[in-house]
């Protein structure tokens, strides 16, 4: 979704980058307050699987379906086709919440551990952005091989067949996890009085606030494809991987930042022994900024440096993906050390729920960027439409970074804080 969603739309499907723009910002948007229903309804499910797994099992096989119809282009009119993405692509965000939210508070009652929420996060991310990798690498000569000229059937085979793959990793999640941190014998609780907790917490209000920076990210991943495509003109480039294989130049670019993205995210839990986690997220949305920065004063000719960038962007980038959600479970932590109350579930989505937001707001900037440089598919591009895109992939998401960094500075759990915090529990569960 991230990478070819909004280039299917516009390019494949045909629909209007300012209905596209809406489309995002509606379905994201109203996605957010589902977040915080299924949330709520997590933490209060009870069966013999825990409160969060049985979600990935009960929702993958529908999820799977509608993510490969939303992939399909209708044989409609133009009416028809944007009242179709409607239906699609907001059932797809209404499930991928309904898996996603449960899946992500996992994180936070399989271990109490800091250190190891981190790492448990890193192989997240990591196993993330293999899978990443795979789709970045695969969907365009998938498209062509399933197709044979037909792009609509070459993208909805290839989405059926990623489908099919998500499915079957999600039921070995099911199977390959336990829940083991369990809410206080004695809590009883209420939506009302959970949000009211919610907002009492100021840790957590910090990560809402820096989940805004979602918002700069969308922009630039929705950008990238158009950055290959019109800007550097390498959609057609053909580049020899080791002279084994020949792998065209956008795919090329998309793995690259998803091999720096690993490498960073292998990296994290010796750096958060150094820094911890707070200092970190500060200093790698620096990185983050500098990187984008660096792209606008990159020459098109210059592919090379502009290879280079893309892999230390996907580093860097790698090394901040993991804290943001190894954080969440530490206002978790934070909620049960200083209310006596744990809601894991509605901490994780109420915090999706800003990211979804940020989704929203920056799908419906990169359409109205888009429509604003005017942009027009499939043609060559004027001057003015590609110096767009390129402050979509650079500049802009570079500020954007910066002023979160910024922010960020208030954020109180630092490690001492979160160790002490971790030695109460304890005691507190012995007796």
């Amino acid at each position: 979704m991230t990478s070819f969603l909004l280039f299917y739309y516009t390019d494949f499907f045909g629909m209007p980058t300012s209905a596209i723009g809406t489309l995002f910002l509606f379905a994201r948007v109203s996605d957010g307050v589902v977040d915080l229903i299924i949330g709520a309804t997590a933490d209060r499910t009870k069966t013999r699987w825990g409160k969060f797994r049985p979600y990935i099992l009960w929702f993958c096989v529908p999820l799977a379906a509608v993510f490969v119809a939303t992939f399909t282009t209708p044989n409609l009119t133009a009416d028809g086709k944007i009242i179709y993405a409607w239906i699609t692509y907001n059932l797809l965000m209404i499930l991928f919440t309904v898996i996603n939210i449960p899946y992500g508070a996992l994180s936070g009652v399989m271990t109490d551990d800091p250190v190891d929420r981190t790492s448990l996060n890193s192989f997240r991310m990591a196993g993330a952005q293999v899978g990443a990798l795979a789709v970045n690498a695969l969907t365009l000569p998938l498209i062509q091989a399933f197709g044979q000229g037909d792009n609509a059937k070459g993208y909805q085979l290839t989405a059926a067949l990623f489908a099919l793959i998500a499915t079957a990793l999600f039921i070995i999640t099911f199977l390959t996890t336990k829940e083991r941190i369990l809410p206080p014998a004695q809590q009883k609780s209420n939506l009302g009085n959970d949000l009211r907790l919610l907002f009492s917490n100021k840790p957590w209000i910090m990560l809402f606030v820096a989940g805004g920076g979602t918002i700069f990210n969308v922009i630039r991943a929705g950008a990238m494809i158009y950055y290959c495509k019109y800007y550097l003109g390498i959609e057609s480039h053909p580049v020899n991987i080791l002279n084994l294989f020949t792998m065209d130049g956008i795919s090329f670019f998309l793995v690259l930042g998803s091999l720096g993205f690993i490498v960073g995210v292998l990296n994290v839990t010796k750096f958060v022994k150094i820094f911890g986690k707070k200092y970190l997220y500060i200093i790698s949305l620096m990185a983050c900024a500098v990187m984008c920065a660096a792209i606008f004063f990159i020459p098109a000719g210059n592919l090379t440096a502009v290879f280079i960038s893309q892999v230390l962007a996907g580093y860097v980038g790698g090394v901040n993906a993991p804290l943001y959600f190894a954080m969440i479970a530490d206002t978790a932590d934070y909620a049960e050390w200083k209310f006596n109350v744990r809601t894991t579930g509605i901490i994780f989505s109420a915090t999706s729920c800003v990211n979804k937001i940020g989704l929203g707001i920056g799908g419906a900037l990169s359409g109205y960027l888009l429509s604003h440089y005017g942009y027009v598919a499939g043609a060559m591009q004027n001057p003015m439409a590609n110096h767009g895109i390129l402050l979509m992939v650079s500049l802009i998401p570079a500020v954007g970074f910066i002023l979160v960094g910024t922010i960020f500075f208030l954020y109180p759990l630092d490690e001492d804080f979160c160790h002490r915090i971790r030695e109460d529990l304890a005691k507190r569960r012995m007796e």
